[in-house]
């Protein structure tokens, strides 16, 4: 309330400004946001409150507004305004540094960093945004980035001021480039010797992957090539969305530790023989906010590992082998008709005969009595059509790319294996068969092996 009739005071040139403009040095500057205090501001970027009233020339430190531009004292040299954003896949704090014009020790006090070598995707940094001039371009040419060479020391090798690179692009330059990339320095003409670079970015999204989520890491190629890698203990497996792009779809598991899982991806020759080059980064796992199900009571045969061990290892089997040819394209649809609301949703912890919370949900339940149609949430290949002792009667259906879907419990089934089957098309009806304690639908979405929410892939569209 203070800060809006002080604005107003202002407004109508009752009230003095509070930050003398002629009294500011050069420096970085700062947009104030909303809830933004001096003090919080000032612990932010490692200042006293006297320096940056001092610099600012603020005559009421207890006064700020939202938009007012201060400037941080401490960082002489630094121009622009510091901007928030996430790290991308394969920056490094040297890239971050050649990309903003830094050293290495502004970036890492700018933002207290603890572990500089070892940046995560998606971990926001602080780096200061200045006007650039991209009309260099139109004299670049390209040179060839070298094996164990940064952009800075290919420019650096071309004979050319290395810093001027920055400025060539007015989007982000990738400084992490593939040995054989073209990297665009300013004057002559023509590649140097005709070869094209075979990766021209690398995507992960979302940046800070989640527990029960998929994550999608996308290769743009400007010349064949191929890829493999990991997430953790996960292996990536890639696919062509196109003519220069590969993309792999991994499922991060409800029960994952949060915290950091190394993603690393090799880039293989277009034979798919030969490791081109191969990077690897950190990517932060974190806690999907999955709630605790009451205590259930089941027939105790549905939890004992003699019965539960077998049944895995033929889900397991059936998941690892699926299509290379993707099938569905959009959103998925719910596969019942009631979806108000759900008995039980995905990555709810489980605590069966008071044995311990020591499982979780790995589908999303549907209400519905015995006999309610069951419908194919997207086109895909029936993989598996039978009775099993845990999931009662079952179908799994195989959409291509590692992406598979689950319907337990079912009274009865209406597909058989090596069906193709069409988005709505009745696949069986709701039962009570299984570990079940009452009549419902378990549904199940499983991408690279690991059970995903299934409410995700209806909201969005992958990949």
């Amino acid at each position: 309330m203070r800060r809006w009739l002080s604005a107003l005071l202002l407004a109508a040139g009752l009230l003095l400004p509070l930050i003398d403009v002629a009294a500011q040095s050069s420096g970085p500057t700062y947009i104030v946001q909303e809830d933004d205090t001096l003090i919080g501001i000032a612990e932010m970027f490692g200042a006293t409150l006297e320096e940056l009233v001092q610099v600012n020339g603020i005559t009421d430190p207890s006064l700020i507004f939202p938009g007012s531009a201060l400037v941080i004292p401490g960082y002489e040299g630094v121009e622009g305004v510091l901007t928030t954003r996430p790290i991308e896949y394969g920056e490094t704090l040297e890239s971050l540094a050649v990309r903003n014009g830094l050293s290495e020790e502004t970036l890492i006090r700018l933002n207290h960093l603890v572990a500089p070598g070892r940046l995560y995707v998606g971990e926001p940094v602080i780096a200061p945004v200045r006007e650039g001039n991209s009309s260099a371009l139109e004299d670049a040419r390209p040179e060839l980035v070298g094996r164990g060479e940064t952009a800075l020391g290919t420019a650096a090798r071309a004979g050319l001021n290395p810093w001027l690179p920055l400025s060539l692009r007015p989007e982000p330059l990738r400084l992490w480039a593939l040995p054989g990339s073209v990297l665009f320095l300013p004057g002559g003409e023509g590649p140097v010797n005709g070869l094209a670079a075979p990766v021209a970015a690398i995507s992960v999204a979302p940046d800070l992957a989640v527990q029960g989520r998929a994550e999608v890491v996308r290769i743009e190629l400007t010349a064949p090539a191929w890829a493999e890698g990991s997430l953790g203990p996960w292996p990536l497996q890639f696919h062509s969305l196109g003519p220069n792009e590969l993309v792999a779809l991994q499922g991060v598991h409800a029960l994952a530790e949060p915290g950091m899982y190394d993603l690393e991806i090799r880039i293989l020759d277009a034979q798919g023989g030969s490791v081109v080059d191969d990077f690897s980064q950190p990517i932060r796992v974190t806690d999907g906010g999955y709630l605790f199900d009451p205590p259930l009571v089941v027939p105790p045969e549905t939890i004992d590992p003699a019965v539960t061990g077998p049944e895995e290892d033929l889900v397991r089997s059936i998941i690892g082998n699926s299509s290379p040819d993707r099938s569905w394209d959009g959103p998925f649809q719910f596969p019942s008709p009631y979806t108000e609301a759900f008995p039980s949703r995905f990555g709810s912890r489980r605590n069966y005969n008071d044995t311990g919370y020591f499982y979780y949900h790995t589908g999303l339940d549907f209400y519905g009595g015995t006999g309610t149609q069951i419908l194919a949430p997207a086109p895909g290949r029936v993989v598996f059509a039978g009775l099993l002792a845990v999931r009662g009667n079952t179908t799994f259906i195989d959409h291509g790319w590692g992406i598979l879907t689950g319907y337990l419990h079912q009274s009865e089934i209406q597909v058989a294996e090596g069906d193709l089957v069409e988005t709505g098309q009745v696949i069986g009806l709701v039962g009570a068969t299984g570990r079940v304690t009452g009549a419902h639908l378990h549904w199940e979405i499983w991408v690279g092996g690991v059970p995903v929410d299934p409410l995700d892939w209806v909201a969005n569209s992958y990949p």
